[in-house]
């Protein structure tokens, strides 16, 4: 392994992000039957063990272990770009509601014009897009657009939530930054991972602060961001370079690619089936720098996964509609009982759109600028 090997880039986040991204999709395709379309009647096994002793369900329904990753990601990118004096919070945060409303005004449209659906055939999430009064949709959308309310898309709440958690992580950076021990900022993590999981979700039981659950800052900053310590995590690693070490400590083994494979799939059975997400902030390092030894070894795999991390935003915010909410697009999802296959479909279309839509907008804004240019030298005149 070279030496250029030996860092942690921005190809190897987006890599790592396109794994997570996939874990998304197939937790959300595998890991809830009741949110199948009317008619499927689910994986089936034909000698997969995997489906029939019921690993897939279990599974799937755990790869929310997506979320902590790109939290964890995220936090290591801020404290990157802090340190090259490239960031901005009000940049940062104007960039992902852009990337929302991007997707936003495209696809609600879209959703209530040609995917009204109602009827015995049709399944409760399919059949969201139709409203009783104008006063009704105008206020759905407006409470949407603003990330008031999630109703028109329940896997949306992550946009506000991870906004939240972004402030939060600058304001970690501000304070910790005079710090200089790694084991006593982990401490710190460790420590407000607890109070995140475990204390502050359980004030408004006490007596007195009830009136906390009706508060909407502390809704979002406190009950809702209760796994974010793995975005901490990700300044922590990235300030003291011990995502790097973790990689040297992998990838210089010989078959360290093999170390890399083993040692992500091992954290992931772990995860998932064995110590669930209260080791996130352990997991997670330990995920990405094997991830990242296993495709530096494997340039075209991991030049696939970059391309799919580098839409990951996008193919979060369209996915599902397609699984769940357009009811003849989810037909064509699910149009197997085999759920690789299925995935696959997920995927392909989820990041075809998304890069058609980047494409759209692309050559929008140019044709935009064109028109500006041209109407400013006609004034000239």
């Amino acid at each position: 392994m070279n030496k250029t090997n030996l860092c942690f880039t921005r190809e190897d986040t987006r890599a790592v992000k396109g794994v997570a991204v996939i874990m998304m999709l197939l937790h959300h395709l595998a890991g809830f039957s009741n949110r199948f379309p009317v008619g499927f009647e689910g994986f089936t096994a034909k000698g997969d063990w995997f489906v029939k002793e019921g690993f897939l369900v279990s599974l799937a329904l755990n790869l929310n272990f997506c979320v902590v990753i790109f939290y964890f990601l995220g936090g290591y990118g801020i404290y990157r770009r802090m340190e090259k004096g490239s960031f901005s919070l009000t940049d940062s945060v104007l960039g992902m509601v852009k990337k929302y409303w991007k997707i936003f005004v495209i696809f609600v449209p879209v959703a209530y014009i040609f995917f009204s659906r109602s009827g015995d055939d049709v399944s409760i999430l399919a059949s969201r897009y139709n409203f009783v009064t104008v006063r009704e949709l105008i206020t759905t959308i407006i409470s949407n657009f603003t990330m008031l309310s999630d109703s028109i898309n329940s896997e949306w709440w992550f946009m506000k939530t991870y906004i939240c958690v972004l402030i939060m992580g600058t304001a970690y950076y501000r304070l910790t930054k005079k710090l200089n021990s790694f084991s006593g900022e982990l401490l710190i993590v460790i420590i407000l991972d607890m109070l995140f999981r475990s204390v502050l979700p359980n004030l408004p039981l006490v007596q007195g602060m009830e009136s906390l659950s009706r508060n909407v800052f502390f809704k979002r900053f406190c009950i809702e961001t209760a796994t974010a310590s793995p975005f901490f995590a990700g300044i922590v690693f990235a300030k003291y370079d011990v995502l790097v070490r973790l990689k040297k400590m992998i990838g210089e083994r010989s078959l360290g690619a093999v170390f890399g494979l083993l040692g992500a799939a091992v954290i992931i059975w772990c995860r998932c089936f064995i110590v669930g997400s209260e080791l996130d902030v352990v997991y997670v390092p330990i995920l990405a720098a094997s991830l990242s030894v296993f495709f530096d070894s494997v340039k075209p795999l991991k030049f696939v996964f970059d391309i799919i991390g580098g839409q990951s935003t996008n193919m979060w915010l369209i996915h599902s509609f397609y699984c769940y909410y357009f009811l003849e697009i989810t037909k064509i999802v699910y149009i197997t009982s085999n759920v690789w296959i299925d995935l696959l479909i997920l995927v392909s279309m989820s990041l075809l759109t998304s890069v058609l839509i980047e494409l759209f907008y692309k050559y929008l804004f140019k044709g935009t600028a064109y028109i500006r240019s041209k109407c400013s030298k006609l004034k000239a005149a």
